[in-house]
């Protein structure tokens, strides 16, 4: 696991080490007002030909857990697809699976693209529920909530609730392919 937050040698050799030993590599990204933090995987699609896993909003500790536990069943042979619900990662509650659209996926999944260089690779958001158990996009969903989940499945900034992550001099990490 990482926070991102630039490319080194030693952070790129880790990311190398866990997709070879353990099938992927989690990173976590701090917050930075006005957006929230956010973790991802790198490595299951490399390993498992599975999507690549973006989760947003949560403490970095559980995010990290969520990402790993995800990571467990797909090397089980589980698979999350777009549209999928899943009420075993945070019972009681249900998640739910979208494809996250191409246009954000070197945006917030930097590293990720950096590890895949020119090779496209698909990624799925999960997504968590209010305390009542609606999801963000469901009809009453806690309005106090909506700033912390982006709608990464629209890859229009207004309909993708995404202006957060294009605040000027605030962007998420993106490495360059030539990074490495």
């Amino acid at each position: 696991m990482s926070l991102a937050g630039g490319r080194s040698p030693a952070r790129d050799r880790q990311v190398i080490h866990d997709i070879n030993t353990r099938g992927w590599h989690v990173v976590q990204v701090p917050p930075r007002p006005p957006r929230h933090a956010w973790a991802f995987s790198i490595g299951l699609f490399h390993t498992f030909d599975h999507a690549e896993m973006v989760v947003f909003g949560l403490p970095a500790d559980v995010a990290a857990t969520l990402i790993d536990a995800i990571g467990m069943r797909v090397r089980s042979g589980a698979r999350f697809s777009d549209g999928d619900e899943d009420g075993g990662l945070m019972p009681p509650y249900r998640c739910a699976f979208r494809a996250v659209a191409e246009v954000w996926r070197p945006l917030v999944l930097g590293d990720a693209a950096w590890f895949y260089r020119e090779r496209s690779f698909p990624a799925i958001q999960l997504f968590w529920p209010d305390r009542a158990h609606r999801l963000p996009w469901e009809h009453a969903f806690d309005p106090d909530l909506v700033e912390f989940q982006p709608l990464l499945f629209f890859p229009e900034v207004g309909p993708a609730r995404a202006a957060a992550l294009l605040v000027a001099g605030d962007d998420p990490p993106h490495p360059s392919p030539s990074g490495a």
